[in-house]
């Protein structure tokens, strides 16, 4: 009898492991179930940072978010607050003779867990330029007008540009938190 009630046993955790199997299963697919948010997306992008042209860089990095969720055409939404970067890509402080700040910025990727969804979306600003108060200032003062300067440019944080998905991504969900480096 013994022997009987070792076999059955032995053989218990076999069953229960094959019952847990379609549920583990599930779950598993659960967790690994992907989407493909589709190239051309509209995207509401948030600046994070503030940016001037007076500060800013050639090949600074600041930090940019989802603004708004968005719905994919399978019925996926893709939270608002996912975050990613952008990239400096032309600053030029104001100077003299009235000449205005100017900066460019390129949008390039927001982070969905694991997955980089690649941004088309860029936006290019100048600064006021003082031209006309150059020439009348150097018109009463002579030379000392010409070191009036133009105006700097700034994109301020929480200022949204409109960006697009550049590529299809494949997007794990359900989406894990962004890390916030």
């Amino acid at each position: 009898m013994s022997a009987v009630v070792a076999a059955m046993m032995l053989a218990a955790p076999a069953v229960q492991a094959q019952t847990a199997t379609p549920e583990a299963e599930a779950a598993a697919a659960a967790v690994t179930k992907t989407v493909v948010a589709p190239e051309g997306t509209e995207l509401a992008i948030q600046v994070e940072d503030g940016l001037s042209s007076e500060t800013a860089k050639t090949g600074d990095r600041f930090t940019i978010s989802l603004a708004e969720a968005v719905t994919l055409p399978d019925g996926t939404v893709l939270p608002a607050g996912l975050k990613g970067a952008g990239e400096v890509t032309h600053a030029k402080k104001k100077g003299m003779m009235g000449k205005p700040g100017e900066l460019n910025i390129r949008l390039e990727y927001l982070r969905a867990g694991p997955a980089k969804i690649k941004l088309r979306g860029q936006k290019g600003a100048e600064g006021d330029a003082r031209y006309g108060t150059t020439v009348t200032l150097t018109v009463l003062f002579g030379p000392l007008g010409l070191i009036k300067h133009g105006k700097d440019v700034e994109i301020k944080a929480g200022q949204r540009v409109p960006a697009y998905i550049d590529a299809d991504a494949s997007i794990q969900l359900p989406i894990a938190a962004t890390p916030t480096t």
